[in-house]
């Protein structure tokens, strides 16, 4: 076995020595230490590809608690990467929580197994219990949600993290529960696959021990199925059309949008803007007509794939997010469409748009969104970073994502 596999068995222990040690410098407890490790773990040092007959995907929900489909951008990357899976040879299912127990095979073909639990957060250690239960021999997991798994994350896990949620207005208890549970994971799989380096950074600001295990973590950003994602069409020239694809949720940052928009209407800007969304149909569409919007703004309800037929017709997208992001799945197919980005500081919208080459990032307020979407009436910088942003379109496409995860997965 060699020294780098047995610090990767260090990080597990509380050792109050220095790594980067030779191996005659460990102590005789150390050495015991790091064969019970090993003996409570037998796969370190071998490859997952060598040790998963079947990899059962955890995830709080897919489908939704009744069994029916769900959109979100996590039901999007669980299903990609369920598929990803069984590209490579494994048999794949998906584990949920649900209202009542249930077992479905979706159009994708991919297995989903309801398990009756708690759907909120207070379901979710029984829920990881039951799931735990379901596992065979020669099973792995893969965590869609790492920590929600917590405390019993089985051996040899992988773990996927979709960035910190935890950024908003959350009060202490929570942060401090959230702190244990993903320690715990963390502590505990093989690896954790981020979407943005947010996680990572946070990981390397918790002491010694999260320094060192940062180094668990691979970032691979989110992806675009570039076959669906259709590059704008709109004419530079043309009155400037913006969207924003959502869901209807107060972090997400629709209303704080619309807002801005109102804003915008005020400078004398010609403009149309167009509200994409899974949810809240009827109260953005009531918003709009409040603040004289009506002309301007519409709104639609699309499915996950419906959505990306869409950029076609816009120059500008905007991310508003207020808090809990990673690698915004729109963000992502809104740049490989070659539109400009306006987004907020928020989780991991920095790793994907830079300021004045394909966008701009802005605070999460009404004002500086506006500005910013002001800035973008200006042809030659707006033609600028439309540019900027197709310049990125193969480097975010699901070909690059899937060479990318799927090296992750056979470590």
């Amino acid at each position: 076995m060699e020294i780098h596999e047995l610090e990767s068995c260090l990080v597990f222990i509380p050792l109050s020595t220095k790594r980067n040690k030779t191996l005659d410098q460990y102590s005789i407890e150390q050495w015991q230490l790091i064969i019970f490790t090993m003996m409570k773990n037998p796969n370190v040092g071998v490859a997952w590809l060598d040790c998963a007959a079947r990899v059962i995907i955890y995830a709080a929900n897919y489908l939704d608690f009744d069994g029916n489909p769900c959109v979100g951008g996590r039901q999007r990357f669980i299903r990609d990467i369920a598929l990803l899976i069984k590209e490579w040879g494994r048999e794949v299912v998906v584990v949920q929580k649900a209202n009542s127990s249930f077992e479905k095979l979706c159009p994708v073909g991919i297995t989903v197994i309801g398990i009756k639990a708690n759907i909120s957060a207070k379901g979710d250690v029984l829920f990881a219990r039951r799931a735990a239960r379901f596992a065979q021999p020669g099973d792995v997991f893969l965590y869609a949600s790492g920590e929600d798994a917590w405390p019993f994350f089985a051996d040899n896990s992988k773990s996927i993290q979709h960035g910190i949620w935890w950024d908003g207005p959350q009060n202490l208890r929570i942060r401090v529960v959230q702190r244990i549970r993903a320690l715990g994971m963390m502590r505990s799989v093989r690896s954790v696959l981020c979407v943005d380096t947010n996680f990572i950074n946070w990981l390397r600001c918790l002491g010694s021990e999260g320094y060192a295990l940062a180094n668990k973590c691979e970032y691979v950003p989110n992806y675009a199925d570039l076959s669906k994602v259709s590059v704008s069409e709109r004419d530079v020239n043309d009155r400037l059309a913006i969207i924003s694809a959502r869901r209807y949720e107060l972090k997400r940052g629709a209303d704080l949008l619309m807002d801005a928009l109102g804003i915008l209407k005020s400078t004398g800007l010609d403009f149309e803007a167009h509200f994409s969304t899974a949810g809240g149909v009827d109260e953005l569409t009531r918003r709009a007509r409040q603040i004289g919007l009506d002309e301007q703004v519409s709104v639609s309800e699309d499915s996950m794939d419906e959505v990306l037929s869409r950029y076609r017709d816009f120059h500008v997208a905007v991310v508003p997010t207020l808090w809990s992001e990673g690698t915004s799945l729109a963000c992502v197919e809104a740049i490989a469409a070659g539109l400009a980005v306006v987004c907020t500081p928020v989780g991991g919208l920095g790793n994907l748009v830079f300021p004045g080459f394909n966008g701009n990032v802005v605070p999460p307020t009404a004002e500086r969104i506006a500005e910013a979407l002001y800035q973008c009436s200006d042809k030659v910088a707006l033609a600028s970073m439309r540019a900027g942003s197709l310049s990125m379109r193969d480097s975010l496409g699901m070909d690059q994502w899937k060479k990318t995860v799927l090296s992750w997965l056979t470590r």
